[in-house]
């Protein structure tokens, strides 16, 4: 995995994550016809632990979907194990979904049961965060 850091951001060939330690909300973007795959899910929740630490505090995931097309299995499964684990503590807001995409996130918030919405542009998502007590 091709992976660089720059203080709060890291990237990989696919996958950009800004985390805010402020407002505690990892801001993902994706490269465009990304497919996420094996490698992605490992990044992402690695990125996520390290910043979230072991205190349980809130956070949130925004995540733009635009230009991401797919993903497969085993990202599903290891990055699905991950936010079970934070089902009280975190909550994610997706903007910029495609129909395919829009289907495979609504199954996963119903099989981690994390609080997980979609919204039209990333103001709504903003807004919704911090009704989630999140301050984005």
């Amino acid at each position: 995995m091709n992976t660089s850091t720059n203080g709060d951001t890291v990237k990989s060939g696919s996958t950009e994550i800004r985390w805010n330690p402020v407002s505690r909300v990892a801001f993902v973007r994706y490269s465009a016809g990304a497919s996420l795959g094996r490698v992605d899910g490992p990044f992402l929740v690695d990125a996520l632990t390290g910043w979230i630490g072991s205190k349980g505090e809130p956070f949130s995931v925004l995540a733009d979907g635009a230009g991401l097309r797919g993903t497969d299995a085993e990202y599903r499964a290891h990055v699905s194990r991950f936010f079970r684990r934070h089902r009280h503590t975190a909550c994610i807001a997706l903007i910029n979904l495609g129909p395919v995409i829009r289907v495979v996130v609504e199954m996963f918030g119903i099989g981690t049961g994390i609080p997980l919405k979609t919204f039209a542009d990333e103001e709504a998502a903003r807004s919704w965060l911090r009704a989630q007590g999140i301050a984005a």
